[in-house]
């Protein structure tokens, strides 16, 4: 086997490698949007309860002993609500807090 010939070997193993790594990149960016969209999700739940119950941010944190600091940033998707803490909206909003999963099959 001459120089060449290793070469291009080497260079179709380094080809192969490289979409792995591309599929890590894409998964770690697919979970960071999924998450995203969770976090979107809470906080357009929040807003139609709210919406719902004519409550303001000031009335959820009067009922809950919530900061309003603490609500606008699960509002914007700044912190990761705590189960707790969404139930006690609930409570408040006069709600069911309801947390499923849902079958992923068939999206592309």
């Amino acid at each position: 086997m001459n120089n060449e010939d290793m070469k291009s070997i080497f260079d179709q193993i380094n080809n192969l490698k490289k979409p792995v790594t591309e599929s890590k990149e894409t998964n770690a960016e697919y979970e960071k949007d999924t998450f995203r969209e969770v976090l979107n999700g809470i906080s357009e739940e929040i807003q139609r309860v709210l919406d719902e119950n004519d409550f303001t941010q000031e009335d959820l944190c009067r009922i809950t002993n919530m900061s309003q600091s603490n609500i606008s940033k699960i509002q914007n998707g700044k912190v990761v609500p705590r189960i707790e803490t969404l139930q006690k909206i609930a409570n408040a909003t006069h709600t069911r807090l309801v947390i499923s999963f849902e079958s992923m099959e068939g999206e592309d």
